[in-house]
């Protein structure tokens, strides 16, 4: 039975957060069901080599998990801005590291179907060079890190971001890491 949405309902949270309530109705118009959803502004996410070969990663206090967190530079978008653009300017404001060669998009996930609704662009920069005239972002710290040590801790998990372990998939799948 194909089911469609009868209603919507919109409530803002905060300036990123709009909580989306979503009646769900069959195809004879019945009520089924209400959903909730998060609409927020899409994230975008680099994997980026520097040119010893060291992935750069951030180190970062996240409220969500009570903790701090490595994670893959990245934030979220402004926007309508470039997606590929913002992943290079997260890049630069987290690390201050600047794609120096080819940028490749790996491509452009759900990060969670059943309660998300933005989008999650991932790059891959195999070149990045570090600016020295860059000025560090409050309460975040730039971690350099050997591609075996990393994949090492994606394994033993202590780097667990699934949305990042996703990224290193593809670039894995896509034969660029």
């Amino acid at each position: 039975m194909a089911k469609s949405i009868s209603a919507v309902k919109e409530s803002r949270l905060s300036p990123w957060v709009m909580l989306v309530e979503k009646v769900v109705s069959d195809s004879d118009g019945e009520e089924v069901a209400s959903y909730h959803s998060l609409r927020l502004a899409d994230y975008v996410s680099i994997l980026a080599l520097t040119e010893k070969g060291e992935v750069v990663l951030v180190k970062q206090f996240r409220p969500a998990t009570e903790g701090e967190t490595l994670e893959l530079p990245g934030g979220i978008r402004d926007g309508d801005e470039d997606p590929g653009e913002a992943a290079v300017r997260e890049l630069y404001e987290e690390t201050g590291y600047q794609v120096s060669g080819d940028l490749v998009k790996l491509g452009c996930l759900d990060p969670d179907t059943g309660r998300l609704e933005n989008k999650l662009h991932v790059y891959y920069a195999p070149t990045v060079k570090f600016d020295f005239d860059w000025t560090v972002e409050a309460g975040v710290e730039a971690i350099l890190m050997p591609v075996e040590e990393f994949k090492s801790k994606i394994l033993d998990g202590s780097f667990n971001h699934a949305l990042h372990v996703a990224v290193v998939g593809l670039a894995q799948m896509k034969q660029v890491f």
